[in-house]
C-alpha cells in the first residue's frame, strides 16, 4: 500500500512539473514581444510630480507606479492612448522622497517596467510680500517642508530671470539691494533640496520700488515748521506723516504734495513734533520711509522797533518755552539774516543797535531758543528807517527844569513824558506841535528827589531815554559851598559825609598835583553829584604867569580830574581869587570867586558866624578843605543852612536857577545879577 502511494505522488509532482515548463515557455513568448519604453524625466512642479516618457505606437497605453522610501509600490495611473508622453501625480507631499517606473500595456499585456526615476518633491514657495525699505526690496515667501535653502529670482519688463540671492532654509525672506527707484520687478522663489529644485511661480509677485526720501530736516518760521526733503526718482508725490508728544503717538498722514517740501501750521508752541514722509511712484509703488525728523515748535516773538539817541531799539514780547532770544538783522542793501546778539531769558527782553546810519532803513528779526533748539523767526522781519533821535539835556532854570534837545528829522512834534523816584510810571507832561520848539520847563517837577525825562516824536517812531536831574525848587533859596586847594581824603570824606547825610551838594575846586593821590574822594563827590571845579595844577598865581604856564596850569588839571571822574570841569578859579584881563583872556572858562570868605584857612573859630552873618539867596560860600576844622564848621553849617531854607547846589546849578549864563572870562561872585 506504502509503495502506491509513493507512485501517485511522485506522477502528480511531473504533472505539475510540466504543467508549468509550458505555461513558462508561453509567457516568455509574449514577454518578448512586448515593447518598453523609458521615463525621460520626472521633476517638480507647482502642486505636483511632472513625469514624461518617450510614446511608443506598438502599445496600447501605459501603466505609471510609484515607489516610497518605505517600500511601498502603487500604481498612480493607467493611461490610454499610445501617445501620451506625460503625467502630473498631485497625491505627493512636500519634503518626501518618490521613485517612479513605467510599462507599456497592449491588450491584457504588459511590459517590463523601467528604470526607477528617483525625485524629492518641494512644494513651490508662495511670494507672500514684496515690500519696499530703504535702499532695497524685501521679498518674503511661506516656508517649505524638505527645503534645504531657497532662490530668489528677479525680472524686469522683457527680461529674463536674474539670480537675486540664496537664503538659508531657516530664512523665509530675502533683500534685494539692488532696485533702481520707479522700475516695475517681478520676483518668485524655489525651494531646493540638494540637486532638487521646486518648481516655481512664474507670475511671480511684482513690485515697484520707490526710493526713501533722505535728509528729512525741520525748521521752525514764522510760526510754522517747514519740513523738508530731497527729491526721489520716479516719484509722482509725497505724503507726509506726523506724531508728537502730547497725545498722537501714531504716525498719522497729513498732507500730500507734489513739491519737496510742506509747512505744517497746524501747531502748538512747546510741543515736540516727529514728521516722516513716503514717496508714491509715477506709476505706483510706495516707499519706506525713515524715523524721520524731530523738533519742538517754539513759536515767535513779536517785535517792536524804536528809534533812541543811541541807534534801533529792538524789543520783543516774552515766549514761556524761551531759554534765550537770538536777534538777526539786515543792513541796508543786505538780502540775507545776519546773528546779531544773544539775550538771555532773564534779561531785559530787548537790545539797542547802534551800528547805525540816520536815513538808512533796518530789517530785525528774533526766535526764541530752547537748548539747542532754535524756534520761529518773521521770514520778512520788521523794519525801520533810522532817524537819530532828539538828544535830550535838562538843567534848571528860575522857573523849574529846562528841558532841551536838538531837533528831529520826522514826525510832527513831540511827547514829554516824566518819572520820579517815587512814581516810577511815566506821565506825558506836554506835547508839543510842530519840530521847530525845541525846549520844554518843566514847572511841576518833583522837588527833593531825581526826575526822569524822555522825548517821544509824534508821528513816528522816535524814543529816547537819556537824561535826569535832581529837583531843585527855584522858588525857594539856594546857597554854593566851595571848597579849595584839595582834596585832602581824611577832611574831604568828612565834608561829603556831612553832604550825604543832607541830601546837598557842594562844588570842589581841586589842585591838579593832588588828584591822583586824592582820587577816591574825587570820585566819591561827582558820584554824589557834587561838581569838581579846575583850581590849577600848582596852586601858581596866574597874574604874573604867561599864556603858556596858564595853559598848561589849566589842561594838566582838567586831564589829571577827567582820569578819576570822566569828564572836563567846566568852571575854573584862579588861586587867590587873582584875575585881571589877562587872564580873563587867555583861561577860557568862567571864572568863579564868591560872595562869602570864610577865612577858615587863618579863624577856625569863627567860619560859622561869618556865614550865618553874611549868607542869603544866591550867595557862593569860601572855605578849604584841608583843614580839619572846616569839615567840623560844615558839619554846623549844613544842617543849620537847611534848618533855615536853603538849598545846597553846585555853582553851575545855582547860575541855571538864578538865569545867569555863564561866559568863558567872566569873573562871577554869586548868582545874583
Amino acid at each position: 500500500m506504502k509503495r502506491m502511494f509513493n507512485g501517485l505522488w511522485l506522477m502528480l509532482v511531473l504533472v505539475i512539473a510540466f504543467a508549468s515548463s509550458i505555461a513558462l515557455n508561453a509567457f516568455a513568448e509574449d514577454e518578448a514581444v512586448l515593447p518598453i519604453t523609458e521615463l525621460t524625466a520626472v521633476s517638480n512642479s507647482i502642486g505636483k510630480v511632472s513625469v514624461t516618457w518617450q510614446s511608443r505606437e506598438d502599445v496600447d497605453g501605459y501603466k505609471l507606479y510609484r515607489r516610497t522610501e518605505k517600500g511601498d509600490v502603487s500604481v498612480v495611473a493607467n493611461i490610454e492612448g499610445a501617445q501620451a508622453t506625460s503625467w502630473a501625480d498631485e497625491e505627493v507631499s512636500s519634503g518626501a522622497v518618490y521613485y517612479y517606473s513605467i510599462s507599456c500595456l497592449q491588450g491584457e499585456g504588459e511590459g517590463h517596467r523601467s528604470e526607477e526615476v528617483k525625485v524629492l518633491y518641494l512644494e513651490a514657495p508662495a511670494v507672500k510680500s514684496v515690500v519696499n525699505g530703504d535702499g532695497f526690496v524685501t521679498v518674503s515667501w511661506n516656508a517649505v517642508a524638505g527645503a534645504q535653502k531657497y532662490r530668489v529670482y528677479r525680472k524686469n519688463s522683457g527680461s529674463g530671470w536674474t539670480v537675486v540671492g540664496t537664503a538659508k532654509a531657516s530664512q523665509t525672506s530675502l533683500n534685494d539691494t539692488q532696485p533702481v527707484s520707479g522700475e516695475a520687478r517681478v520676483y518668485t522663489v524655489r525651494a531646493i533640496s540638494g540637486e532638487y529644485y521646486s518648481g516655481y511661480y512664474t507670475n511671480g509677485v511684482s513690485g515697484k520700488y520707490v526710493g526713501v526720501p533722505q535728509n528729512i530736516r525741520a525748521a521752525n518760521t514764522d510760526n510754522k515748521i517747514t519740513v523738508a526733503w530731497d527729491s526721489v526718482q520716479g516719484a509722482s508725490k509725497y505724503y507726509v506723516y506726523r506724531k508728537d508728544n502730547a497725545g498722537n503717538t501714531s504716525w498719522s498722514r497729513i498732507a500730500t504734495v507734489t513739491s519737496r517740501k510742506y509747512v505744517d501750521s497746524s501747531i502748538k508752541n512747546g510741543v515736540t513734533y516727529r514728521y516722516t514722509v513716503k514717496a508714491v511712484g509715477k506709476s505706483g509703488g510706495l516707499s519706506a520711509y525713515v524715523s524721520g525728523v524731530k523738533l519742538v515748535a517754539l513759536k515767535m516773538p513779536t517785535i517792536t522797533l524804536k528809534c533812541t539817541s543811541n541807534g534801533i531799539r529792538v524789543s520783543w514780547t516774552k515766549v514761556s518755552t524761551a531759554t534765550a532770544y537770538r536777534v538777526y538783522r539786515k543792513g541796508p542793501g543786505e538780502a540775507s539774516w545776519k546773528y546779531l546778539c544773544t539775550v538771555s531769558k532773564n534779561a531785559s527782553l530787548y537790545t539797542i543797535d547802534k551800528n547805525v546810519k540816520t536815513g538808512k532803513t533796518y530789517t530785525y528779526t528774533v526766535r526764541q531758543v530752547r537748548g539747542e533748539t532754535y524756534g520761529s523767526y518773521n521770514l520778512n522781519g520788521v523794519s525801520t528807517k533810522f532817524y537819530a533821535a532828539p538828544t535830550i539835556t535838562a538843567q534848571y532854570s528860575p522857573k523849574g527844569i529846562l528841558l532841551k534837545w536838538n531837533k528831529a528829522a520826522v514826525g510832527t512834534g513831540y511827547i514829554i513824558d516824566r518819572k520820579t523816584e517815587s512814581n516810577t510810571t511815566w506821565t506825558k507832561i506836554a506835547t508839543i506841535s510842530g519840530l521847530s520848539t525845541v525846549q520844554y520847563t518843566d514847572k511841576k517837577a518833583s522837588y527833593g528827589e531825581t526826575n526822569y525825562y524822555r522825548i517821544r516824536g509824534v508821528g513816528s517812531n522816535i524814543l529816547t531815554y537819556s537824561v535826569s536831574i535832581y529837583g531843585i525848587d527855584p522858588s525857594k533859596p539856594v546857597v554854593a559851598l566851595t571848597y579849595d586847594d584839595g582834596p585832602y581824603t581824611p577832611v574831604t570824606n568828612r565834608i561829603l559825609d556831612t553832604l550825604e547825610k543832607y541830601d546837598s551838594k557842594a562844588t570842589f575846586f581841586v589842585v591838579g598835583s593832588r588828584v591822583s593821590q586824592y582820587s577816591d574822594c574825587i570820585k566819591r563827590a561827582s558820584d554824589m553829584g557834587c561838581e569838581i571845579g579846575n583850581h590849577t595844577y600848582n596852586h601858581k598865581t596866574l597874574t604874573s604867569a604867561s599864556d603858556s604856564v596858564i595853559n598848561s596850569e589849566i589842561s594838566r588839571t582838567n586831564a589829571a580830574i577827567k582820569k578819576v571822574i570822566g569828564k572836563t570841569p567846566s568852571l575854573v578859579r584862579a588861586p587867590g581869587g587873582s584875575v585881571n584881563t589877562h587872564v580873563k583872556n587867555v583861561v577860557g572858562y568862567p571864572l568863579i570867586n564868591w560872595s562869602v570868605d570864610t577865612l577858615d584857612w587863618k579863624n577856625s573859630s569863627g567860619v560859622v558866624s561869618i556865614v550865618k552873618r553874611n549868607v542869603k539867596d544866591g550867595s557862593i560860600v569860601l572855605m578849604h578843605d584841608l583843614y580839619s576844622s572846616t569839615a567840623s564848621a560844615t558839619e554846623t553849617l549844613v544842617p543849620w543852612l537847611v534848618k533855615q531854607g536853603y538849598q545846597l547846589v553846585t555853582v553851575t546849578e545855582l547860575m541855571q536857577i538864578k538865569g545867569i549864563d555863564m561866559k568863558a572870562g567872566t569873573v562871577y561872585y554869586s548868582g545874583n545879577k
